[in-house]
């Protein structure tokens, strides 16, 4: 199902699948005619611990947003909602067998517990200990594209965002560079839609490989994140936080840059401004994360107790989920919310979440996205998108919005080429 009958014509509850997935913001268009109101809705498709055809809230308007954000009733505890997840989904079973230590991170729950996982990181994830990595960061990224230096086209998702991302994300935790291939698959499988037995499989997996490096890190003396996780936490609990900065660590950013670029795409002057000054590069990043919003939905949140929010009564025990991307294109808080101005970034979006939610990775997250935009520029100058839009596939998410392939050219020059010129 599309999850609406028509441009402004909500079906209640709505049913969000794969045209959702593709692009959101006709739903969003269509429950903001209607009012801006909580909405009840199905989603089509599972991932991780949640199941399909999960019954819950959707919260879309940027004051809203904000509300459940800060307002106690709106909690966070996996081992409370998983109970919840089976009572609001037709033959909830399902969820109970979805569970797996992996999701019992600090994104998963409030405090105390999320005081506890997240203070070994604090220091970590500052705008200060991330702008050394620039250095770093700018060599993996022209890393992978000289890896498809001298071709005519090459696959931006495949060969650039996730490499790239990913080798990002090992430098950072510390984890083998070897194995980045590996924790890829099983992270698109944990994060997409699966089946139960390949969910688990692919999640035992996962476990398997996080707590074998999360032992090795114990015994050697190094300055890496999951070292930090190691020496500060219990074994599940470092392995549970190693996947969540693992998996949001890369995934995000990675389908950033691709819906970035398919943005600039769209607009083929700003694209020509940016190209020709790298200085603007920060401020279009900015505004990439609103208009684009990588993280779609929130995780999960229930209510403890009747809430009423923006004059609707949603009922304890509803699991509910911020439709960040609705509330970054809010009219009541963004002019022209639609539009997309690289040199007016709107820095108060909530691309980051926010709360004692807000994404600890968010300055790592920043420098990643502007790195690898402007060694696009400069090593692609003629960089254009290839694969129509009717061939796009977007992977089947509700949190993470990115496709699964995108066909772009010409590469850039051989280095020895570029060093000529």
């Amino acid at each position: 199902m599309t999850g609406q009958k028509g441009e402004g014509e909500p079906v209640c509850p709505l049913t969000l699948g794969y045209d959702f997935y593709r692009d959101p913001q006709p739903v969003y268009r269509a429950i903001k005619k209607d009012g801006d109101k909580p909405t009840e809705v199905t989603l089509e498709t599972g991932m991780a611990y949640i199941p399909p055809n999960l019954k819950a809230w959707l919260v879309t308007s940027y004051e809203d947003v904000e509300f459940v954000l800060r307002d106690p009733r709106f909690r966070k505890s996996i081992d409370e909602a998983m109970p919840l997840f089976a009572a609001n989904t037709p033959g909830g079973g399902q969820a109970q067998a979805r569970s797996s230590l992996l999701y019992d991170n600090m994104a998963n729950n409030d405090p105390p517990t999320h005081t506890a996982l997240r203070k070994p990181l604090n220091g970590a994830f500052t705008s200060r200990a991330v702008a050394p990595k620039r250095q770093v960061m700018e060599e993996l990224a022209a890393s992978a594209l000289d890896a498809v230096a001298g071709n005519a086209a090459f696959d931006l998702v495949q060969d650039f965002a996730f490499p790239y991302s990913i080798s990002v994300i090992c430098d950072t935790l510390g984890v083998p560079q070897d194995d980045r291939r590996t924790f890829h698959d099983w992270v698109q499988t944990i994060t997409g839609e699966a089946e139960p037995e390949v969910l688990r499989h692919d999640a035992g997996q996962m476990v398997a490989y996080l707590s074998g490096l999360i032992r090795q890190k114990r015994a050697w003396d190094a300055e890496d994140v999951l070292s930090l996780l190691a020496r500060s936490l219990d074994e599940p609990q470092a392995v549970a936080q190693a996947y969540a900065l693992l998996a949001a660590g890369y995934e995000t950013t990675a389908n950033l840059i691709v819906t970035g670029l398919l943005t600039l795409e769209a607009d083929p002057e700003q694209k020509k401004r940016l190209w020709a000054d790298r200085s603007l590069v920060p401020g279009a990043v900015e505004e990439m994360l609103r208009h684009q919003s990588p993280f779609n939905l929130s995780l999960y949140r229930y209510v403890t107790e009747t809430a009423v929010v923006g004059g609707v009564e949603i009922p304890a025990g509803s699991i509910v989920f911020l439709a960040f991307a609705a509330a970054n294109r809010d009219e009541a808080r963004f002019s022209d919310p639609d539009d997309f101005a690289i040199d007016v970034p709107r820095r108060e979006h909530l691309a980051f979440g926010g709360g004692i939610h807000n994404c600890i990775g968010k300055h790592l997250a920043r420098l990643e996205a502007e790195v690898a935009f402007d060694t696009l520029i400069r090593r692609c100058p003629e960089l254009a998108v290839l694969t129509p839009a009717e061939d796009m596939r977007w992977k089947a998410s509700p949190t993470f919005r990115g496709l699964k392939n995108l066909l772009v050219g010409p590469g850039p020059l051989p280095a020895h080429l570029e060093a000529a010129c």
